[in-house]
């Protein structure tokens, strides 16, 4: 373009597939001919914005996070009073005393209403704003717990968790990160619930000392995720489950960006999906922790 108009080009951002950039700020100019001023060249800079842009899509959606916990809340808060009082009027009918035909009716008002009630509070619990009590967390321990709270479901149905990689320490909340981690395990493990499928669980964690980050992707063998729900699987409310609130993984996404972090999702080339959760390290690891299947750990 540079050469075929003889005008520079400034500052454009291009974004790239595959590499460890993904978004390249590229300027171009032209150069010229001291005597005719003929374009006979052109010289490019280029810089990786691969950090500037995630920095901006961070605060995007942390922006995007606290406007809907707030909305959330409040339409939250509305259900529950008026299920509240439709609750307790279904318990102010006592089955015993009402004809055998009404008696499955209240008994449904009452399961339905503490149904809602609980989906009510995982709302609230999502729009809740983070209050994160930072420290440093040794992040074998907390992977290797989360893995065996996921080992004894695996097995029965003859499948393995299995542990590998570097694990470091990272500046952050035990709690909410034991949970986002417990989700994701979860998540994989109902990713294989056909019948045929036997469940591989593994987590992996990856040291990167040039941008002192921790990386710990959790896949699965299951169907993986379709193209055309990828970019919308972190949203709340959304879900591919029948009996699914698409909190959970909307919740991994909150806890992991309030300290910076990110975490996103890639199908593997043999199938089954991996949620990578990036989390900013803090001391590099001693050591390696090896494959552990879940017939041994």
């Amino acid at each position: 373009e540079c050469l075929r108009t003889a005008r520079p080009v400034v500052r454009r951002a291009v974004p790239l597939t595959g590499g460890a950039a993904s978004h390249l700020g590229l300027t171009v100019s032209p150069i010229r001919e001291d005597s005719s001023g003929e374009t006979h060249g052109v010289i490019c800079l280029f810089s990786d914005l691969t950090e500037v842009m995630e920095l901006e899509e961070q605060l995007r959606l942390k922006d995007s996070l606290a406007r809907l916990g707030e909305m959330t809340a409040g339409i939250a808060h509305e259900f529950r009073n008026g299920l509240a009082t439709i609750h307790g009027y279904g318990r102010l009918l006592e089955l015993e005393r009402l004809p055998l035909d009404y008696r499955p009716y209240v008994q449904g008002i009452r399961d339905e209403t503490e149904a809602l009630g609980q989906v009510v509070t995982n709302f609230l619990g999502f729009a809740r704003p983070t209050e994160l009590a930072l420290a440093p967390v040794e992040m074998t321990a907390l992977v290797e717990r989360a893995a065996d709270e996921l080992r004894a479901d695996v097995r029965t149905r003859g499948g393995e968790v299995i542990v590998s990689g570097q694990f470091g320490r990272v500046e952050g909340d035990e709690v909410l990160l034991r949970q986002a981690l417990s989700n994701l395990c979860r998540n994989a493990f109902e990713a294989c619930d056909q019948p045929r499928i036997v469940p591989r669980i593994a987590i992996e964690g990856q040291w990167d000392e040039v941008h002192g980050v921790l990386r710990i992707s959790v896949s699965d063998n299951g169907p993986g995720v379709p193209d055309n729900v990828a970019d919308r699987v972190f949203r709340p409310f959304f879900t591919t489950k029948a009996q699914g609130t698409g909190l959970g993984l909307a919740l991994v996404q909150k806890i992991v960006v309030t300290p910076n972090g990110r975490v996103t999702v890639t199908n593997d080339d043999g199938g089954g999906a991996r949620f990578v959760v990036t989390l900013p390290a803090s001391i590099r690891p001693v050591s390696s922790v090896g494959a552990l299947p879940a017939t041994i750990a």
